[in-house]
């Protein structure tokens, strides 16, 4: 997420004044027990009040090499029970053909194009695009450490991130691969300000996140009720 500065030069030809107002949004419904840390955002573009849930699987970011003469892709790629932290380097050695070489730089085979590849560590899958490959293409498959990852939580996920046990402090973006972020992991919050996937309800929501420390409240309007004039 990139920021705009706000230059506060020195010595100015002439006196000034400038004015900045602070608006606060009404997430926050007691700050007197908010608990923040710092974590691994691993995908999405996304606003602050966030419901996001903790994956349990390691993310993975696959990087086309510059260059490259084909156009085809990588997709879809899983960890295998041996998985290790780093970059896979998956490099063509033919047009239809592909070395691949884990972080420790060990050739684990060749991944033929249009074929799934298996191995104890990664599966994945090339696929051709309207231009062919040509040797010396490539790409980097990063795969990151799932400790303290996290994504927008979703009811129906099976990796772990359908649990909701955090909220997103500020706007992140991480549509080009992992960022670190901020997540409220106790506290208590407005109901009516908090961004989640459709696939929750807002009481199923509410309920699933108690237990983690994280209580939404309704937002109670100091308005006079519209009924309430003697008869």
């Amino acid at each position: 997420m990139s920021l705009i500065p706000t230059e506060i030069r020195d010595n100015p030809q002439r006196p000034g004044v400038q004015a900045q107002v602070y608006i606060p949004d009404q997430l926050i419904a007691d700050a007197r027990n908010l608990v923040t840390q710092p974590i691994l955002l691993a995908a999405g573009v996304l606003k602050r009040g966030t419901i996001l849930g903790q994956q349990t699987v390691s993310p993975v970011q696959v990087i086309p090499k510059p260059g490259n003469a084909g156009n085809g892709t990588v997709a879809p790629v899983t960890v295998g029970s041996a998985i290790e932290t780093g970059g896979y380097a998956l490099l063509a050695t033919s047009a239809t053909v592909f070395s691949v070489t884990n972080p420790e730089g060990v050739v684990l085979g060749d991944a033929t194009v249009g074929t799934a590849f298996a191995h104890a560590e990664i599966n994945l899958t090339i696929t051709a695009g309207a231009t062919a490959f040509a040797v010396g293409d490539g790409f980097t498959v990063n795969v990151f450490d799932v400790v303290g990852t996290y994504v927008e939580c979703v009811r129906t996920a099976s990796d772990g991130s359908q649990v909701p046990v955090a909220i997103l402090v500020d706007d992140a973006d991480a549509a080009d691969g992992p960022v670190t972020a901020g997540a409220y992991v106790a506290g208590e919050f407005n109901a009516s300000w908090l961004i989640y996937s459709p696939t929750w309800s807002l009481p199923a929501l509410v309920s699933a996140m108690r237990p983690y420390g994280l209580f939404a409240k309704t937002s109670l309007s100091a308005a006079s009720p519209s009924n309430n004039s003697a008869p």
